[in-house]
Protein backbone atom coordinates (compact mmCIF):
# COMPACT_ATOMS: atom_id res chain seq x y z
CA UNK A 1 0.00 0.00 0.00
CA UNK A 2 3.19 2.46 0.96
CA UNK A 3 4.82 1.96 -2.59
CA UNK A 4 1.15 2.78 -4.11
CA UNK A 5 0.76 5.80 -2.31
CA UNK A 6 4.53 7.04 -3.01
CA UNK A 7 4.09 6.05 -6.50
CA UNK A 8 0.94 7.97 -6.43
CA UNK A 9 2.86 11.32 -4.78
CA UNK A 10 5.75 10.94 -7.61
CA UNK A 11 3.33 11.25 -10.46
CA UNK A 12 1.13 14.05 -9.19
CA UNK A 13 4.18 15.69 -7.92
CA UNK A 14 5.90 15.36 -11.55
CA UNK A 15 2.74 16.95 -13.07
CA UNK A 16 2.38 19.62 -10.89
CA UNK A 17 6.05 20.36 -11.52
CA UNK A 18 5.46 20.32 -15.43
CA UNK A 19 2.47 22.67 -15.72
CA UNK A 20 4.08 25.19 -13.14
CA UNK A 21 7.18 25.18 -15.52
CA UNK A 22 5.69 24.73 -18.86
CA UNK A 23 6.08 27.77 -21.37
CA UNK A 24 2.48 27.30 -23.04
CA UNK A 25 -0.32 28.36 -20.37
CA UNK A 26 -3.00 26.41 -22.08
CA UNK A 27 -1.34 23.27 -21.69
CA UNK A 28 -0.30 23.52 -17.77
CA UNK A 29 -4.28 24.34 -17.77
CA UNK A 30 -4.76 20.61 -19.22
CA UNK A 31 -2.83 19.08 -17.05
CA UNK A 32 -4.11 20.79 -14.14
CA UNK A 33 -7.61 19.89 -15.47
CA UNK A 34 -6.25 16.12 -15.54
CA UNK A 35 -5.16 16.41 -11.87
CA UNK A 36 -8.84 17.72 -10.65
CA UNK A 37 -9.53 14.27 -12.26
CA UNK A 38 -7.70 12.51 -10.01
CA UNK A 39 -8.53 13.89 -6.68
CA UNK A 40 -12.38 13.61 -6.88
CA UNK A 41 -14.60 15.22 -4.43
CA UNK A 42 -18.41 15.42 -3.44
CA UNK A 43 -19.76 18.13 -5.95
CA UNK A 44 -22.17 18.97 -3.58
CA UNK A 45 -20.44 20.94 -2.24
CA UNK A 46 -19.51 23.64 -4.74
CA UNK A 47 -21.67 25.97 -6.34
CA UNK A 48 -20.08 28.21 -9.11
CA UNK A 49 -21.36 32.08 -9.70
CA UNK A 50 -19.95 32.78 -13.08
CA UNK A 51 -20.03 36.18 -12.14
CA UNK A 52 -18.72 36.06 -9.35
CA UNK A 53 -16.62 33.06 -8.12
CA UNK A 54 -17.59 29.73 -6.60
CA UNK A 55 -18.89 29.14 -2.96
CA UNK A 56 -17.43 25.88 -1.03
CA UNK A 57 -20.10 24.81 1.78
CA UNK A 58 -21.45 21.62 2.88
CA UNK A 59 -24.79 20.58 -0.06
CA UNK A 60 -24.58 23.96 -1.28
CA UNK A 61 -24.92 23.07 -4.66
CA UNK A 62 -27.86 24.45 -7.12
CA UNK A 63 -28.49 26.94 -3.61
CA UNK A 64 -30.25 29.76 -4.91
CA UNK A 65 -28.82 33.69 -4.19
CA UNK A 66 -31.47 33.94 -1.14
CA UNK A 67 -30.68 30.39 0.07
CA UNK A 68 -27.12 31.29 0.07
CA UNK A 69 -27.83 34.86 2.19
CA UNK A 70 -29.51 32.72 4.53
CA UNK A 71 -26.05 30.66 5.00
CA UNK A 72 -23.68 33.54 4.88
CA UNK A 73 -25.81 35.51 7.88
CA UNK A 74 -25.58 31.93 9.86
CA UNK A 75 -21.91 31.55 9.19
CA UNK A 76 -19.41 32.23 11.94
CA UNK A 77 -16.39 32.63 9.11
CA UNK A 78 -16.52 33.57 5.67
CA UNK A 79 -13.61 32.54 4.45
CA UNK A 80 -12.16 34.45 0.67
CA UNK A 81 -9.79 32.58 -0.62
CA UNK A 82 -7.36 33.59 -3.58
CA UNK A 83 -6.24 30.46 -5.17
CA UNK A 84 -3.02 30.06 -6.87
CA UNK A 85 -1.39 28.67 -9.68
CA UNK A 86 1.30 30.80 -10.70
CA UNK A 87 -1.09 33.38 -12.10
CA UNK A 88 -1.22 31.05 -14.77
CA UNK A 89 -4.17 28.77 -14.06
CA UNK A 90 -6.58 28.02 -11.26
CA UNK A 91 -6.06 25.47 -8.95
CA UNK A 92 -9.54 25.62 -7.02
CA UNK A 93 -10.64 22.21 -8.05
CA UNK A 94 -7.34 20.49 -6.45
CA UNK A 95 -8.18 22.44 -3.65
CA UNK A 96 -11.89 21.28 -2.41
CA UNK A 97 -10.68 18.12 -0.68
CA UNK A 98 -9.03 20.21 2.29
CA UNK A 99 -12.07 23.00 2.19
CA UNK A 100 -14.32 20.27 2.80
CA UNK A 101 -11.86 19.00 5.95
CA UNK A 102 -11.76 22.61 7.47
CA UNK A 103 -15.10 23.16 7.34
CA UNK A 104 -15.82 19.77 8.67
CA UNK A 105 -13.21 20.37 11.63
CA UNK A 106 -14.48 23.60 12.32
CA UNK A 107 -18.37 22.47 12.86
CA UNK A 108 -17.37 19.66 14.87
CA UNK A 109 -14.52 21.19 16.60
CA UNK A 110 -15.87 24.84 17.52
CA UNK A 111 -19.36 24.55 16.71
CA UNK A 112 -18.62 26.95 14.20
CA UNK A 113 -20.12 27.25 10.41
CA UNK A 114 -17.88 28.07 7.65
CA UNK A 115 -18.57 29.52 3.90
CA UNK A 116 -15.53 29.73 1.66
CA UNK A 117 -16.05 32.32 -1.37
CA UNK A 118 -13.06 31.68 -4.21
CA UNK A 119 -13.32 34.83 -6.07
CA UNK A 120 -12.79 34.34 -9.97
CA UNK A 121 -9.80 36.17 -11.47
CA UNK A 122 -7.94 36.70 -14.79
CA UNK A 123 -5.22 34.25 -14.85
CA UNK A 124 -2.38 35.00 -17.47
CA UNK A 125 -3.21 38.87 -17.60
CA UNK A 126 -0.54 41.26 -15.90
CA UNK A 127 -0.79 42.97 -13.04
CA UNK A 128 -3.57 44.82 -11.98
CA UNK A 129 -6.10 42.39 -13.66
CA UNK A 130 -6.16 39.80 -10.84
CA UNK A 131 -6.22 42.38 -8.26
CA UNK A 132 -8.90 44.15 -9.79
CA UNK A 133 -10.83 41.18 -10.17
CA UNK A 134 -10.41 39.79 -6.31
CA UNK A 135 -11.15 43.59 -5.56
CA UNK A 136 -14.36 43.57 -7.34
CA UNK A 137 -15.58 40.04 -5.63
CA UNK A 138 -14.49 41.80 -2.19
CA UNK A 139 -17.11 44.68 -3.14
CA UNK A 140 -19.83 42.63 -3.85
CA UNK A 141 -18.96 39.99 -0.78
CA UNK A 142 -19.37 43.08 1.43
CA UNK A 143 -21.48 45.71 0.18
CA UNK A 144 -24.46 43.17 -2.22
CA UNK A 145 -23.87 40.07 -0.30
CA UNK A 146 -23.37 42.10 3.34
CA UNK A 147 -20.42 40.11 4.89
CA UNK A 148 -19.71 42.16 7.83
CA UNK A 149 -15.97 42.63 7.84
CA UNK A 150 -15.58 41.08 11.26
CA UNK A 151 -15.96 37.71 10.76
CA UNK A 152 -13.92 37.24 6.59
CA UNK A 153 -10.72 35.89 6.41
CA UNK A 154 -9.00 36.36 2.82
CA UNK A 155 -6.67 33.33 2.40
CA UNK A 156 -4.52 32.44 -0.56
CA UNK A 157 -1.82 30.03 -1.22
CA UNK A 158 1.09 30.37 -3.95
CA UNK A 159 0.73 33.15 -6.12
CA UNK A 160 -2.57 33.51 -4.84
CA UNK A 161 -0.68 35.11 -1.93
CA UNK A 162 1.10 38.00 -4.09
CA UNK A 163 -2.53 39.11 -5.15
CA UNK A 164 -3.69 39.07 -1.96
CA UNK A 165 -0.94 41.14 -0.23
CA UNK A 166 -0.89 43.14 -3.45
CA UNK A 167 -4.63 44.21 -2.90
CA UNK A 168 -4.44 45.08 0.69
CA UNK A 169 -1.79 47.11 0.44
CA UNK A 170 -2.97 48.97 -2.55
CA UNK A 171 -7.05 49.14 -1.58
CA UNK A 172 -6.76 48.79 1.85
CA UNK A 173 -9.80 46.17 2.48
CA UNK A 174 -10.56 45.04 5.83
CA UNK A 175 -10.37 41.22 6.99
CA UNK A 176 -10.60 39.29 10.36
CA UNK A 177 -7.29 37.65 9.70
CA UNK A 178 -5.20 36.38 6.98
CA UNK A 179 -4.32 32.86 5.78
CA UNK A 180 -1.21 32.05 3.30
CA UNK A 181 -0.47 28.79 2.60
CA UNK A 182 3.18 28.66 0.86
CA UNK A 183 3.71 31.96 0.11
CA UNK A 184 4.85 33.71 -3.29
CA UNK A 185 5.54 37.15 -2.43
CA UNK A 186 8.01 38.47 -5.18
CA UNK A 187 11.18 38.30 -3.74
CA UNK A 188 14.07 37.54 -5.95
CA UNK A 189 15.08 33.73 -6.29
CA UNK A 190 17.94 33.18 -4.96
CA UNK A 191 18.14 32.58 -1.43
CA UNK A 192 19.34 29.89 1.04
CA UNK A 193 15.89 27.95 0.84
CA UNK A 194 16.11 28.15 -3.11
CA UNK A 195 19.98 26.45 -2.83
CA UNK A 196 19.01 23.82 -0.22
CA UNK A 197 15.62 23.03 -1.45
CA UNK A 198 15.85 23.04 -5.35
CA UNK A 199 16.38 19.43 -5.99
CA UNK A 200 13.24 18.30 -3.49
CA UNK A 201 10.60 20.84 -4.40
CA UNK A 202 8.69 20.49 -7.08
CA UNK A 203 8.85 24.66 -7.70
CA UNK A 204 11.35 25.41 -9.83
CA UNK A 205 13.37 29.01 -10.94
CA UNK A 206 11.44 27.76 -14.05
CA UNK A 207 8.08 28.02 -12.95
CA UNK A 208 9.41 31.40 -10.95
CA UNK A 209 10.20 33.12 -14.47
CA UNK A 210 6.48 31.74 -15.97
CA UNK A 211 5.22 33.83 -13.01
CA UNK A 212 6.93 36.59 -13.56
CA UNK A 213 6.29 36.61 -17.39
CA UNK A 214 2.64 35.95 -16.60
CA UNK A 215 2.57 38.57 -13.52
CA UNK A 216 4.76 41.36 -14.00
CA UNK A 217 3.26 44.42 -17.18
CA UNK A 218 6.33 45.27 -19.30
CA UNK A 219 5.56 49.36 -18.29
CA UNK A 220 3.13 50.68 -16.31
CA UNK A 221 1.97 50.36 -12.53
CA UNK A 222 3.96 47.56 -11.32
CA UNK A 223 3.16 44.75 -8.65
CA UNK A 224 4.90 43.94 -5.09
CA UNK A 225 5.48 47.35 -4.07
CA UNK A 226 4.64 46.13 -0.71
CA UNK A 227 8.53 43.99 -0.84
CA UNK A 228 10.77 47.51 -0.09
CA UNK A 229 11.83 47.16 3.90
CA UNK A 230 10.88 51.31 4.23
CA UNK A 231 7.20 50.07 3.67
CA UNK A 232 4.81 49.15 6.69
CA UNK A 233 3.87 46.45 5.28
CA UNK A 234 1.46 45.96 8.34
CA UNK A 235 -0.35 48.53 7.75
CA UNK A 236 -2.47 46.83 5.06
CA UNK A 237 -2.56 43.26 6.83
CA UNK A 238 -5.46 42.63 9.12
CA UNK A 239 -4.20 41.63 13.32
CA UNK A 240 -3.71 38.20 12.54
CA UNK A 241 -2.16 36.03 10.17
CA UNK A 242 -1.32 32.30 9.32
CA UNK A 243 1.28 30.88 7.43
CA UNK A 244 1.78 27.41 6.38
CA UNK A 245 5.19 26.44 5.18
CA UNK A 246 7.10 23.52 4.04
CA UNK A 247 10.64 22.99 5.37
CA UNK A 248 11.56 21.65 1.98
CA UNK A 249 10.19 24.65 0.08
CA UNK A 250 12.27 26.71 -2.49
CA UNK A 251 10.09 29.33 -1.13
CA UNK A 252 10.89 29.16 2.65
CA UNK A 253 12.32 32.14 2.86
CA UNK A 254 9.65 34.14 0.98
CA UNK A 255 7.14 32.84 3.94
CA UNK A 256 10.15 33.82 6.78
CA UNK A 257 9.89 37.18 5.35
CA UNK A 258 6.42 37.55 4.79
CA UNK A 259 6.30 36.42 8.75
CA UNK A 260 9.20 39.14 10.13
CA UNK A 261 8.13 42.08 8.23
CA UNK A 262 4.35 41.42 9.66
CA UNK A 263 5.73 41.07 12.74
CA UNK A 264 7.82 43.82 13.12
CA UNK A 265 4.49 46.24 12.39
CA UNK A 266 2.44 44.11 15.56
CA UNK A 267 1.14 41.25 13.73
CA UNK A 268 0.52 38.48 15.62
CA UNK A 269 1.46 35.75 13.25
CA UNK A 270 1.48 31.72 13.87
CA UNK A 271 4.15 30.45 11.56
CA UNK A 272 2.67 26.72 11.22
CA UNK A 273 6.18 24.90 9.14
CA UNK A 274 6.34 21.19 8.10
CA UNK A 275 10.22 20.28 8.31
CA UNK A 276 9.94 17.22 5.55
CA UNK A 277 6.80 18.98 3.27
CA UNK A 278 7.19 21.02 0.08
CA UNK A 279 5.05 23.42 -2.24
CA UNK A 280 1.25 23.59 -1.28
CA UNK A 281 1.48 20.76 1.33
CA UNK A 282 -0.99 21.94 3.51
CA UNK A 283 -3.57 22.43 0.66
CA UNK A 284 -2.60 18.99 -1.34
CA UNK A 285 -2.31 16.76 2.28
CA UNK A 286 -4.05 13.61 1.00
CA UNK A 287 -1.46 14.07 -1.64
CA UNK A 288 1.85 15.53 -0.49
CA UNK A 289 1.91 14.24 2.84
CA UNK A 290 1.80 10.35 4.24
CA UNK A 291 2.26 11.25 7.85
CA UNK A 292 -1.47 11.76 9.06
CA UNK A 293 -0.17 13.70 12.62
CA UNK A 294 1.30 16.52 10.17
CA UNK A 295 -1.66 16.64 8.18
CA UNK A 296 -4.05 16.79 11.62
CA UNK A 297 -1.46 19.03 12.97
CA UNK A 298 -2.19 21.50 10.02
CA UNK A 299 -5.88 21.30 10.54
CA UNK A 300 -5.70 22.18 13.96
CA UNK A 301 -3.74 25.37 13.70
CA UNK A 302 -5.98 26.58 10.74
CA UNK A 303 -9.29 26.02 13.37
CA UNK A 304 -7.67 27.48 16.51
CA UNK A 305 -6.59 30.63 14.37
CA UNK A 306 -9.75 31.22 12.62
CA UNK A 307 -11.69 31.22 16.25
CA UNK A 308 -8.66 33.90 17.32
CA UNK A 309 -9.89 35.69 14.15
CA UNK A 310 -14.02 35.94 14.74
CA UNK A 311 -14.11 34.65 18.84
CA UNK A 312 -10.82 36.58 19.76
CA UNK A 313 -12.82 36.75 23.72
CA UNK A 314 -12.14 32.59 23.73
CA UNK A 315 -8.65 33.87 23.86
Amino acid sequence: MEFFWVLRRWFITFLLRVAFSWGNRNHSARIIQFLGFLLPFNRRWVREDTDHGTWIAEDIAGSKKEAISDRLEESNVVIMWVSGGGFRFDMTLLYIRVWITWIRALEADKNMRCVIFVPKYKTGHPFPAAVNGVKAAYDWLVNTMHIPTSKLIIGGDDAGAAVALDLMHLHKPKFAGAIFASPYTGLEAGGESWRANMDIDFMTAAAVDRMEESYIPEEGDQPFRYLPDQVDLATSLPRHMLITVGGNEVLLDEAGYLASRARAGGVAVTLCQAPDQTHLWSMLPDVLVQDVNVRQNAVDHFVRFVELCVRPGKH
